[in-house]
C-alpha cells in the first residue's frame, strides 16, 4: 500500500483555512473526477500514516486528494497536555470550511467537485461543515466517526453520505444507524452505512484499511463529477 511519502504525483502545499495557514499534500491525477479533502484531526487519537495510504488508493481511482492535518504543531502539543483540540468540532469544522474555500479559489482545483473524508471527531466535523455550507460538498464519507458530536447538525447534511463502522463496536453501529436516519437524503441511494466485519477499528490492519479505502473510493466515484 502507498503512504504519503510514496505518493510521488503529489506535492506539499500551504493551505489557507480562514486566517490560518496549514500544511497539506495535494495530488491531482490526470483526468481527475473530483477532489477529496482528507481531514485529519489530532494525531493523539488518529492514525497518522493511514491517511496517506487512503489518499494513494483514491489517486489510483483518478480522484484528486488534499490531505490536511487540521491542527498546527503548537496545537498538537497543547492538545497532548490539555485535550482541548481533539474533540473540538467547532474549531475543526470551521477549518474544513476554510479549506473548502481554498479549494474553490485555487486555479488547480476550482473545477473539481469536492468530497470530504474523515474519521473520529474530524469525521463529525466534516458532517457539520457539510451541513453549515452545503453547496460545495458533493459527497461525504465518515469512518468510525464520533457521530454524537455532529448530532444537532445531521438534518442539515444534504450531500450523499456514507458511514463506515467496525461491526464489533455495537454502540457505534447503533449510533451510526440512528444518525443515517436523521440525514434527509432525497433518495435512499444517497445515504448508506457499511459495517466492516471482525473489527472495531477501521485502521487496525492493512487489509481492513484497504477495504475501507476501496469502499470510500467507490462512493466518491459515484458522486463526484468534474465541474464544467
Amino acid at each position: 500500500m502507498k503512504n504519503l511519502t510514496e505518493n510521488t504525483s503529489g506535492r506539499p502545499v500551504q493551505v489557507a483555512a480562514g486566517a490560518l495557514i496549514l500544511d497539506g499534500h495535494l495530488s491531482i491525477p490526470e483526468h481527475a473526477r473530483g477532489i477529496i479533502l482528507l481531514a485529519q484531526g489530532s494525531r493523539n487519537i488518529e492514525n497518522d500514516s493511514a491517511y496517506g495510504n487512503i489518499a494513494g488508493i483514491f489517486n489510483d481511482a483518478r480522484q484528486a486528494t488534499l490531505l490536511v492535518h487540521l491542527l498546527t504543531e503548537d496545537e498538537e502539543t497543547l492538545d497532548t497536555e490539555t485535550q482541548f483540540f481533539r474533540f473540538n468540532v467547532d474549531i475543526l469544522h470551521q477549518r474544513i470550511i476554510g479549506i473548502t474555500n481554498w479549494l474553490i479559489e485555487n486555479p488547480e482545483t476550482h473545477n473539481l467537485s469536492i468530497g470530504y473524508f474523515g474519521s473520529g471527531p474530524a469525521g463529525a466535523a466534516a458532517l457539520i461543515a457539510a451541513a453549515k455550507r452545503p453547496d460545495p460538498v458533493h459527497a461525504v464519507v465518515v469512518g468510525n466517526g464520533r457521530i454524537d458530536l455532529a448530532q444537532p447538525y445531521l438534518s442539515g447534511v444534504l450531500a450523499p453520505t456514507f458511514l463506515i463502522v467496525g461491526e464489533n463496536d455495537s454502540s457505534a453501529v447503533n449510533a451510526n444507524r440512528e444518525a443515517l436516519a436523521n440525514i434527509p437524503a432525497k433518495v435512499e441511494t444517497n445515504k448508506r452505512i457499511e459495517t466492516i466485519s471482525g473489527t472495531t477499528g477501521l485502521f487496525d490492519t492493512p487489509e481492513i484499511l484497504q477495504k475501507v479505502a476501496e469502499l470510500a473510493s467507490e462512493w466518491f466515484t459515484g458522486h463526484l463529477e468534474p465541474i464544467v
